[in-house]
């Protein structure tokens, strides 16, 4: 699946209203390598600890990538950031496609709502204005990442 791109729905789960982000990456994408990418696009600070769950099972990150989920028939799946504070997320494959050559991966398309500030206590502890979103943030640290993933390329 190299050359081809995932179109990916992150959405932080029991959040209202919703908070969510669509970006696309590149399908070979490891879940090692997502978890920045997450980060970046939801606004996290790397703080904490965190985890994917794959049909109900932990999974090691370091060697499935987005195209193996894919092909194994796994379009949604959880993150898990923060063990402490329980930012569980829902992570759905919501399209496959050839990616565009002069297109720089991962990029931000679109979103809705601020996360919570880290250490806040989770979903109960909510106060501040979720409504508030820095896209112009988001598309500056995802552009970072995918500059740094064409100065290294995966083996």
């Amino acid at each position: 699946m190299k050359g081809t791109v995932a179109c990916l729905k992150i959405t932080l789960e029991d959040s209202e209203p919703p908070i969510w982000r669509r970006i696309e990456v590149k399908a070979t994408t490891t879940l090692k390598t997502l978890h920045p990418i997450i980060q970046a696009a939801m606004g996290w600070e790397h703080d904490h600890l965190f985890h994917y769950k794959i049909g109900g099972y932990s999974a090691d990150g370091g060697r499935v990538s987005l195209a193996d989920l894919a092909e194994a028939g796994y379009k949604r799946f959880c993150y898990l950031y923060d063990m402490g504070d329980s930012w569980e997320h829902e992570l759905r494959i919501e399209k496959l496609w050839s990616a565009d050559p002069g297109a720089l991966y991962p990029r931000y398309i679109d979103g809705a709502g601020r996360c919570p500030p880290e250490g806040c206590g989770g979903v109960p502890g909510l106060s501040f204005d979720e409504k508030a979103i820095d896209e112009d943030q988001i598309r500056k640290d995802l552009t970072k990442i995918a500059k740094r993933g064409q100065r290294n390329p995966p083996q």
